[in-house]
């Protein structure tokens, strides 16, 4: 299924206003390939937010839920949702912390330069 006019210019103006924003905006390449694949994927440093496009009416979407639920940034969006799909692009990432020790035992210890 191809998107129709109204559905490219509604993607259009979110990968504008994100790259504005400094994310990098990733499209599947195939649309509408498989329903549980986002319709975009946007990248700025360690933060990757999932966002699914859509028209007309609204319906629960539970690939959303299935990615929030497992830890990663997912979102729905409708054209009516503009001011909020723009506050997230805003929001600066939660920051997380690994304290030094935690992380030599996920990594081993630091050996020095390796090279």
């Amino acid at each position: 299924m191809r998107l129709q006019p109204a559905q490219l210019q509604y993607n259009h103006r979110v990968i504008t206003e994100a790259r504005k924003r400094g994310f990098t905006a990733f499209t599947p390449d195939r649309e509408n390939q498989r329903g549980d694949d986002p319709s975009l994927i946007l990248v700025r440093g360690p933060r990757v937010i999932m966002l699914w496009l859509r028209m007309g009416r609204r319906k629960p979407l539970p690939q959303v839920d299935r990615n929030t639920e497992a830890g990663r940034e997912a979102y729905a969006f409708w054209p009516a949702d503009w001011p909020l799909l723009v506050r997230v692009l805003l929001r600066e990432p939660d920051q997380v912390v690994v304290p030094l020790a935690a992380r030599q035992a996920q990594d081993g210890p630091d050996d020095g330069d390796a090279a």
